[in-house]
């Protein structure tokens, strides 16, 4: 194990959250971030054509949170079963198939996906991260699905 924490138990912590992520890495359509770090315990993937979601990790559970991001006809009633994840999240279970049981839906496959089907930028100012805020506003409109920046909408207004 690489780990240059002091705190030994704070590192076999961190091992398990780093397992998960090299699942998540190995078997999801990964968007953001494209080069992760060890330090990054969040990844945002691919739910579908208009949505995403992101997955943050924590040593402190033994279960990601999970947050859908697109239309609210989409977003809303995933993130309503996403907040089951703590009864449904199986240790004995890949992280792929955990995500698909709690959302009810197939995720699409690394392969066959195409990154540019999805919209991650500001459509404001075509960023995805500034100052530390995502993109997160979603248009709600179906068709459209593109994301802003909280900061960027209250500047246009």
């Amino acid at each position: 194990m690489l780990c240059d924490i002091e705190d030994e138990s704070k590192c076999e912590e961190l091992d398990e959250c780093w397992k998960l992520l090299d699942d998540i890495d190995n078997s999801f359509c990964v968007l953001q971030p494209q080069s992760p770090k060890r330090s990054e315990l969040w990844r945002r993937v691919a739910v579908g054509r208009l949505a995403s979601a992101l997955v943050e990790v924590s040593s402190d559970r033994f279960y990601p949170r999970i947050t859908v991001y697109g239309p609210s006809s989409i977003a809303e009633p995933l993130n309503a079963k996403a907040r089951a994840t703590p009864t449904v999240w199986s240790s004995t279970r890949m992280a792929r198939e955990n995500v698909e049981t709690i959302l009810g839906l197939q995720l699409p496959e690394p392969e066959s996906f195409d990154q540019r089907d999805i919209k991650l930028e500001c459509g404001i100012c075509f960023a995805y991260r500034i100052e530390g805020e995502d993109a997160d506003q979603v248009c709600s409109s179906d068709p459209c699905a593109q994301p802003f920046h909280r900061s960027c909408l209250i500047q246009v207004e």
